[in-house]
């Protein structure tokens, strides 16, 4: 996942739309950024989980 894609979901789901709450850690929420995936949950439940478009070369030819 490139940085403008995480910087573009980060913001986009910088805030729980189902109870508002912006904050991650100490019980609060999580953010998880892999190779591939975004993901965003709340302690009130909510969850994203986004899968990256960008195809990753891994040196093959």
């Amino acid at each position: 996942m490139n940085l403008v894609e995480c910087l573009e979901l980060s913001k986009k789901y910088s805030h729980c739309p189902r109870c508002g709450n912006d904050r991650i850690g100490g019980g609060e929420g999580s953010l998880i950024i892999e190779d591939m995936t975004f993901k965003r949950g709340c302690k009130c439940g909510w969850k994203v989980h986004v899968e990256s478009k960008e195809v990753k070369d891994n040196g093959r030819t």
